[in-house]
């Protein structure tokens, strides 16, 4: 009696992904994924009067402001989200989201860009409004090396991808973290 060829298995390199396993993370050696969701964040974009007034008429003497159009400035605002939101978890006294206002004067933030030569300047105050919503409005933008910030206030310099936080803090801007 023969015996009959047997059939031979080929292991096909599939990855069996088993949801009881441990594996490492960031925190453990033996830890077990139960949950990986996203949150959405609704945002919205406004413009303040002063800041459309420097696009559609220029400063005090008349002066058009170059590179602070509308779509620039929308685009840089949408850009800087995930940055500003990197140094908030990140960066122990970084907070740009107002909540409440304390003594009439909220919390703004600079975000900048370095354009043709000068670096694009743009002040943004974000502010809660539901569990899920948020606001942010462009008070004003400026394309100049000079741009004068307030004491305490924090400003996100953007490259591509990457960007640098600062602080400006008695008369001097320093760099507090980066990410790249």
């Amino acid at each position: 009696m023969t015996q009959r060829p047997r059939i031979k298995k080929e292991i096909t390199g599939e990855i069996v992904n088993d949801q009881f396993a441990f594996s490492e993370n960031k925190s453990s050696k033996n830890a077990r994924k139960i949950l990986d969701r996203s949150e959405l964040l609704n945002v919205e974009i406004w413009y303040d009067k002063h800041y459309l007034i420097r696009v559609q008429h220029g400063d005090n003497n008349g002066i058009k402001r170059h590179g602070i159009n509308e779509e620039i400035i929308k685009e840089l605002v949408c850009k800087s989200l995930k940055h500003l939101i990197y140094y908030s978890f990140k960066v122990k006294n970084f907070s740009f989201i107002n909540f409440i206002k304390v003594d009439n004067r909220s919390v703004r933030v600079v975000i900048r860009k370095e354009t043709t030569g000068e670096i694009l300047n743009v002040v943004l105050e974000f502010h809660h409004v539901l569990d899920h919503k948020y606001e942010v409005t462009v008070f004003t933008a400026m394309v100049s090396d000079d741009f004068r910030l307030s004491d305490g206030q924090f400003a996100v310099l953007l490259d591509g991808n990457n960007s640098t936080l600062f602080k400006y803090d008695n008369k001097k801007l320093i760099e507090i973290d980066d990410k790249s």
